[in-house]
C-alpha cells in the first residue's frame, strides 16, 4: 500500500505535517552522514579531523549542484501528479534522472581538476590538504550517485511519499555508520584505509540507497513514476527546462557556502575562539534550518500538486500555513537562544573563552530565527511553483551584500563578532520580508513555464 499523500484535498495541516515530518528526519540524516564521518575520523588525529571538517563546505557545494536536477524534477513531477497526469510525471522523472547523471559526471571531472589547486589557494597545512584532497576525490568520484540519490528522494516527495525515502535514507545512514570503523581502522578482514575508508563507506551507502530506489521504480511503486524507455535518450530541451528551474535554487546554496567561509575568514582576525563561535553558532542555528528546510521541501510538493490540480488558492494557503508554523518554531528557538545561550554553546564546547565570546553573538542571531523559518518555507513554495528566479535574485543580492557589510562592521568599525551577528540578523530579516512580499504578489501562480514533454510519450510507464 502506498504511503503517498494527496495534498490536493483534505485538511491542509494534516497533509503538511504528514509530508514534512519524514523530510525533517531525512534532513537530519543527511547532516548525520558528515557527523558520523567526523566522529570516527577524529580518532585518527588533528590533521584528519581538520581535513574532514574543511571538506564539509565543499561537499555542501556538491549537494547544491545536485539540487539542480532535484528541484526541477520536484516542480515538474508534482505538477503532473496533481493534474492526474502520471505518464507525463514519469517522463519528467526519467529526464530528471538523466540530468542528474550528467550533472554528477560534470562535478566529478571539475572536482578532480580543481580540488588540489583549491586547497593550495586556501593555504591549509600540507598534511591537512593531502588528506582532504584524497577524501574528496573519492566522494567526488561518486557524484553521479549522490545526484541520483537527491533525484530519487525528490521524485517520491513530489508524488507525495516522504515516508519511504526516509526508510531508505535512514538505512543507508546506518550502513555508513557500520562501515566507517571497519574501513577506517581495518577491523577484522577489512583493510585499514584511514580517511579513505570513511569516503568509501559513504559512497557504498549511497549506492545502496540508489539501488533500493531503483528497485522501487522497477516494481512500479505508486509514488515512483518512471518512464523506462525515456531513460534511453536524453531530451535536451526538456532537461534544459528542468535545469532552468533548478539552477537559481542551487545558486542560493552555493553562495551560502561561500558566505560562511568568508565569515570564518573575517572571524579569524580575532583568534581561534572567534572562529569556533561562528562554527558552533551555525550548528545551533541548524536546528531551525533543518526543521524549516523540511517544511519548505514539503511545501514545495504541496504547492506543485495543487497548481497541477488547478487550485492555486489552496497552494497559497499551504505556503502561509507553513510560514506561520515555522515562524512559531523559530520564535521558540529565539527564546531558547536568548535565555540559555551558555547552555546551548556548552553542548559543543567547554572552552570558557568561546562561551564568553559566543553569548552576545548567539543572542543577536536569535532575533533572526523566526525570519529564517519563514524564508526557507517561502523558498520552497517558489520552487514548487517552478518560479525560482525571484528568490534567487533576492537571496543572492542580500547574500552578496554580506561580504562588504561584514568587513565594514567587523573590521572597519571594530565591532568584532557583535558586528558580524548584526549583519547576519539584519540581512536575514530583510531577505525574508522581501521574499514574502514578492510571493504575496502572486505572479508565481502563472509565471513559471514547465518543460514540455513530446505530444506522444516514448512508452507506457513502468
Amino acid at each position: 500500500m502506498s504511503s503517498a499523500v494527496d495534498a490536493t484535498r483534505g485538511p491542509l495541516l494534516r497533509a503538511l505535517v504528514r509530508l514534512a515530518t519524514p523530510v525533517v528526519l531525512m534532513q537530519a540524516c543527511h547532516t548525520a552522514f558528515h557527523l558520523v564521518n567526523v566522529m570516527w575520523v577524529g580518532r585518527l588525529g588533528a590533521a584528519s579531523t581538520a581535513a574532514v571538517t574543511t571538506a564539509f563546505f565543499l561537499l555542501w557545494t556538491v549537494w547544491s549542484v545536485a539540487d539542480i536536477a532535484g528541484v526541477g524534477t520536484t516542480a515538474t513531477v508534482s505538477r503532473h501528479v496533481g493534474a492526474g497526469e502520471r505518464a507525463q510525471a514519469g517522463y519528467a522523472a526519467s529526464q530528471g534522472a538523466l540530468l542528474a547523471i550528467a550533472i554528477g559526471l560534470a562535478v566529478t571531472v571539475a572536482g578532480w581538476l580543481t580540488i588540489g589547486p583549491l586547497y593550495a589557494l586556501i593555504g591549509t597545512e600540507p598534511e591537512v590538504a593531502r588528506q582532504a584532497v584524497g577524501y574528496l576525490r573519492i566522494l567526488l568520484g561518486g557524484a553521479a550517485i549522490s545526484a541520483l540519490y537527491v533525484w530519487a528522494e525528490s521524485t517520491m516527495r513530489a508524488a507525495g511519499d516522504t515516508r519511504t525515502p526516509l526508510v531508505v535514507i535512514a538505512s543507508s545512514l546506518a550502513l555508513n555508520a557500520a562501515l566507517d570503523p571497519l574501513l577506517i581502522f581495518g577491523i577484522g578482514p577489512f583493510p585499514r584505509l584511514g580517511m579513505a575508508g570513511a569516503a568509501i563507506a559513504t559512497v557504498i551507502s549511497q549506492v545502496f540507497a540508489v539501488t533500493w530506489f531503483a528497485a522501487l521504480a522497477l516494481r512500479r511503486h505508486p509514488a515512483f513514476p518512471l518512464d523506462l524507455a525515456a531513460l534511453r535518450r536524453l531530451d535536451p530541451p526538456f532537461a534544459l527546462g528542468l535545469a532552468r528551474i533548478g539552477v537559481p535554487y542551487a545558486l542560493i546554496g552555493l553562495l551560502f557556502s561561500a558566505v560562511y567561509l568568508y565569515f570564518a575568514h573575517v572571524a579569524a582576525r580575532f583568534g581561534t575562539a572567534a572562529v569556533a563561535v561562528v562554527g558552533v553558532s551555525n550548528r545551533i542555528e541548524s536546528v531551525t534550518y533543518l526543521v524549516a528546510a523540511g517544511f519548505g521541501l514539503a511545501c514545495e510538493a504541496i504547492v506543485g500538486q495543487n497548481l497541477g490540480a488547478g487550485k492555486p488558492d489552496r497552494a497559497e494557503r499551504a505556503a502561509w500555513l507553513s510560514s506561520a508554523l515555522m515562524a512559531g518554531f523559530g520564535s521558540v528557538m529565539m527564546v531558547a537562544m536568548l535565555a540559555i545561550p551558555e547552555t546551548l554553546i556548552g553542548v559543543f564546547t567547554s572552552d570558557p573563552e568561546v562561551v564568553r565570546t559566543g553569548v552576545p553573538y548567539l543572542r543577536l542571531l536569535a532575533l533572526s530565527q523566526a525570519f529564517t523559518g519563514v524564508e526557507l518555507v517561502v523558498n520552497g513554495a517558489f520552487s514548487g511553483a517552478g518560479d525560482t528566479v525571484p528568490p534567487m535574485a533576492i537571496s543572492t543580492t542580500l547574500s552578496l551584500l554580506r561580504f562588504p557589510l561584514a568587513w565594514y562592521f567587523v573590521v572597519s568599525l571594530g565591532t568584532g563578532l557583535v558586528g558580524l551577528g548584526l549583519v547576519i540578523t539584519i540581512t536575514s530579516s530583510l531577505r525574508t520580508v522581501l521574499l514574502a512580499a514578492w510571493f504575496r504578489r502572486g505572479a508565481w501562480r502563472t509565471k513559471a513555464t514547465l518543460p514540455q514533454e513530446p505530444p506522444v510519450l516514448a512508452s507506457p510507464l513502468s
